[in-house]
């Protein structure tokens, strides 16, 4: 038994077994800047304005490799169980009052704080990394069918200024992971730099068109006050007008700042969950089912505590449903050298990401390059150096 497993609760604990508590951690992200700024007045070192990224890429990212990986997963017969317990649900709706809470702590200290430049601005970044990773959160709930909790994603979703996210990830991404068409799905030799405005721009565009043929089907305008997109979209204006007239301008721009860092991050996750994956063609020219082979995984505690189990990301694309407690691990799913915290910061680091993951990703399709999602820029440079042709 790894250390990690002797630390974790077996499957046998079932619902109330020690992991159920370890989800609270998940209160701790949204309120990274709060932690920050006590930590500022318990030692005096204006360091920790920039807790968000301590935490985050120093602590979860060591805890992923120290602790290591939890398998364990639920049978099929308890996942029903499993599900219907409501206090996996309420952890994950009580997510948005506390980000709030701490948005609007941290714009008044931004404003009438006394910080400094350079500690406004880690204060700002830290506020941003924890509206992105309350994204997930925002992910977990906007898949459900229950409106209060599609609600609720639009709401943890202003602050990042991406209130689309919902309608394009559930009826665009979903649909076409791990393809060549889809916007979300990062092509082989397709550095980060390159692939955002490419995944940002075209998820908008995809929303909207999703949205719009939504409506039409109902013989609705694409402007009525029913479109999901608009909705989720002015949200933010509002929150941040909101904010402005309380704060006054001096705000704003600190606003903007974290809100793309927030989205930035998102971006980040989005990039490795299918990094060069690609589904096949069935005899009849459709694309096949999305498998367990076509989402990188990783079982890292920490990460999937932070993230709602979220990286556990092949039982998700096959079950979109499923409530977060109750999402397994794959053993034959392509697995990530560590945990989503250190990985998404590879992802800024082309080339190390590139020397990193490109040999797994080779070893993981056999060195049949036909299995590749390859960036068209990259696929000369890539068959030179990897062989075998793409055809």
């Amino acid at each position: 038994m790894s250390q990690a497993e002797s630390f974790l609760p077996s499957r046998d604990d079932s619902m109330y077994g020690a992991k159920r508590w370890l989800w609270l951690l998940g209160f701790i992200p949204p309120a990274l800047p709060v932690f920050g700024a006590l930590l500022v007045k318990a030692t005096g070192l204006p360091l920790f304005y920039w807790f968000g990224l301590i935490f985050v890429y120093g602590f979860v990212a060591v805890i992923d490799i120290v602790i290591g990986v939890d398998k364990a997963s639920y049978k099929l017969s308890e996942i029903q169980a499993v599900e219907n317990e409501i206090f996996y649900r309420w952890v994950a709706d009580l997510v948005m009052p506390i980000q709030y809470a701490s948005l609007i702590w941290t714009s008044w200290m931004l404003v009438h704080g006394g910080l400094s430049f350079i500690e406004s601005l880690g204060l700002a970044t830290t506020l941003g990394i924890a509206n992105g990773i309350s994204i997930t959160n925002a992910h977990e709930i906007g898949h459900k069918a229950e409106p209060l909790e599609r609600w609720l994603a639009k709401f943890v979703l202003a602050p990042s200024m991406f209130g689309h996210f919902t309608t394009e990830h559930n009826g665009g991404h979903h649909v076409k992971a791990a393809t060549p068409e889809d916007f979300s799905s990062a092509r082989m030799g397709e550095p980060f730099f390159v692939y955002f405005p490419r995944t940002f721009f075209g998820g908008i565009y995809e929303a909207w068109t999703l949205e719009s043929e939504r409506l039409k089907r109902r013989g609705l305008s694409r402007w009525s006050w029913r479109n999901d997109v608009l909705t989720a979209w002015a949200i933010t204006p509002l929150l941040f007008g909101a904010l402005t007239l309380w704060l006054g301008w001096a705000v704003l721009p600190w606003l903007l700042l974290q809100g793309f860092i927030g989205l930035t991050m998102l971006e980040m996750v989005n990039y490795l969950q299918h990094y060069g994956l690609l589904r096949g063609k069935r005899a009849d020219g459709r694309t096949e089912p999305c498998g367990p082979e076509h989402s990188w995984n990783s079982s890292h505690i920490a990460t999937n505590i932070m993230l709602y189990h979220l990286p556990r990301h092949s039982d998700h694309h096959a079950h979109p449903m499923r409530r977060y407690q109750a999402l397994r691990h794959f053993d034959e799913a392509p697995q990530l050298p560590t945990g989503y915290a250190g990985m998404s910061a590879l992802t800024l680091i082309p080339p190390l990401w590139a020397r990193i993951m490109d040999p797994i990703l080779i070893r993981h399709v056999n060195g049949d390059l036909r299995k590749l999602n390859i960036h068209p820029l990259a696929r000369a440079r890539i068959l030179r150096k990897w062989g075998g042709e793409k055809k």
